[in-house]
């Protein structure tokens, strides 16, 4: 996974990261050092892109919840840009679509970061 990085329209960094496949209980923890890896280079926020992401299972969901927290606990948040039907899906069953913010680009998504 390579990451990007990039500034928005309020001087906030961001990281993009690009996920794809699926995400579930065999990929979850490595998922979740890798995001973890990431905020200790000292970014706080974070946008997902999740185009490419085939499945997302609960513990994918997990994933999501623990790094948005993560996130915010140091002072930043986590965006999730090109949502497929998959995800749209599983976030929806779950109720989470209304707390893992969705953008359909990440032009649009960096531009909304705070």
């Amino acid at each position: 996974m390579a990451i990007t990085s990039a500034t928005s329209s309020s001087g906030a960094q961001v990281a993009i990261i690009p996920l794809s496949g699926r995400i579930d209980a065999s990929r979850s923890s490595e998922l979740r050092q890798y995001l973890q890896q990431v905020l200790s280079f000292g970014y706080a926020n974070l946008l997902l892109d999740v185009s490419a992401v085939t499945f997302l299972d609960s513990s994918g969901i997990g994933l999501l919840v623990s790094t948005l927290r993560k996130c915010q606990s140091t002072g930043g948040t986590l965006r999730l840009c090109g949502m497929t039907a998959d995800v749209q899906t599983a976030l929806q069953v779950t109720s989470l679509n209304t707390v893992l913010i969705n953008h359909d680009t990440a032009e649009v998504a960096i531009a909304a970061f705070p």
